[in-house]
């Protein structure tokens, strides 16, 4: 995996200021994926790794530059010309779950069809099931407004999905505007 998610990472730029780093890119990786892993807390890596307030340093900075994103990407196109599939999903599938939680917060809110306490998880897959888009909401959002903030995203993301299946909670004759791209389907009939 490190060949692929090596070139994929932010080449350090001297010219722009810093030093040498202390700490290489595959040690990062290291700590961030045993906390990810482990699920421990980040002041609890082992001392063979590096200092948690680096790793986690690096993991927020990689995260707001994008470069997960990039690294997710680019995993989920390998995966998908492996299968034989093209790089580029064409068909999606979009659900919420709600989870229950403790922590307080904007994002915690009470979801009356479930009845739990909580936040939720809105989500596109393609037809592999690898995730496309995924936003977590207070667990009070209903299904169809969650939804069109992810569609929203996969609209702009992923140009190639011209198909999305959802179940009933995220259209109705109450609220038919959240599918409003219809795109027709090539026929395949010459």
């Amino acid at each position: 995996m490190w060949d692929i998610v090596k070139p994929l990472l932010p080449v350090p730029d001297l010219r722009k200021g810093g030093g040498i780093r202390k700490y290489g890119n595959r040690l990062v990786l290291d700590s961030i994926f045993y906390v990810l892993r482990s699920g421990c807390q980040w002041r609890m890596l082992p001392h063979d790794l590096m200092p948690w307030d680096a790793a986690h340093r690096w993991f927020t900075k990689w995260r707001k530059d994008g470069t997960w994103d990039r690294i997710h990407d680019e995993l989920r196109r390998q995966v998908r010309v492996e299968a034989g599939r093209d790089p580029d999903p064409s068909a999606a599938v979009i659900d919420a779950q709600t989870i229950k939680s403790s922590e307080g917060g904007e994002a915690r809110g009470f979801d009356a069809g479930k009845r739990t306490t909580g936040r939720k998880r809105h989500v596109i897959v393609d037809t592999m099931g690898l995730l496309l888009v995924v936003a977590v909401t207070s667990a009070s959002v209903q299904d169809r407004a969650g939804g069109r903030t992810v569609l929203a995203r996969l609209a702009a993301a992923f140009r190639t999905v011209s198909l999305v299946w959802a179940d009933g909670g995220y259209a109705n004759s109450v609220d038919s505007t959240l599918f409003p791209r219809r795109v027709p389907r090539p026929s395949g009939r010459g």
